[in-house]
């Protein structure tokens, strides 16, 4: 039985086809991923809602950042995938705002033969699109070392730094409030600024 612990939750393959995933609310997590997948997006299949986490659909293939390691070259298609993402996700409509992920980066994509598989929906709310994208950027900005740092670049590029930077405030706000964000990576959020060209 493999455990996989991230810094919020713990997956544990069940060999059937199927993972555990703990932490988080599974009831409000399990609606918000069937409302994205009622509207197209792909999201691993919800097989049973637990008091204590979801049992879901093993997806096969790599995570998008996996993949960046190994093929660093195709990252102009991976930002290009996660600018994608957002647009399809923030059409979903959710309580007077769009829906949001609010931890859309390369560690919470699979890339499975079908094609993308957007998964760890703990913090997904309603809000404003440009929180979601501002947050995007910020996690790599600040989270991924200078690999992360380049993405970043590129997806702000991609995605349009006016859009992150109306988002910006209200992002780092909540990543400040994350008590999985480490004092160093705190420290890198408060000064983080995004620039034009």
């Amino acid at each position: 039985m493999t455990v996989q612990r991230g810094r919020a939750s713990t997956v544990t393959d069940l060999g059937d086809g199927t993972v555990l995933r703990t932490g988080g609310d599974p009831q409000r997590e399990a609606v918000l991923m069937g409302l994205a997948a009622e509207h197209g997006l792909r999201v691993p299949r919800v097989e049973q809602v637990r008091h204590d986490g979801l049992v879901l659909e093993r997806i096969d293939g790599p995570t998008m950042a996996k993949r960046l390691v190994r093929r660093p070259w195709q990252a102009h298609v991976q930002v290009a995938i996660l600018a994608s993402l957002h647009e399809r996700l923030h059409r979903v409509p959710l309580d007077g705002g769009s829906l949001l992920h609010l931890d859309l980066h390369p560690e919470n994509v699979m890339l499975s033969p079908a094609g993308p598989v957007l998964i760890d929906w703990t913090n997904a709310r309603s809000g404003r699109a440009e929180e979601d994208v501002a947050l995007t950027w910020l996690i790599m900005e600040t989270s991924g070392g200078l690999p992360g740092r380049v993405l970043a670049r590129m997806f702000a590029g991609r995605a349009g730094t006016e859009t992150i930077r109306r988002g910006l405030g209200a992002a780092r706000e909540f990543r400040l409030a994350d008590p999985n964000v480490t004092d160093a990576e705190g420290t890198r959020v408060r000064r983080a600024r995004i620039h034009d060209g």
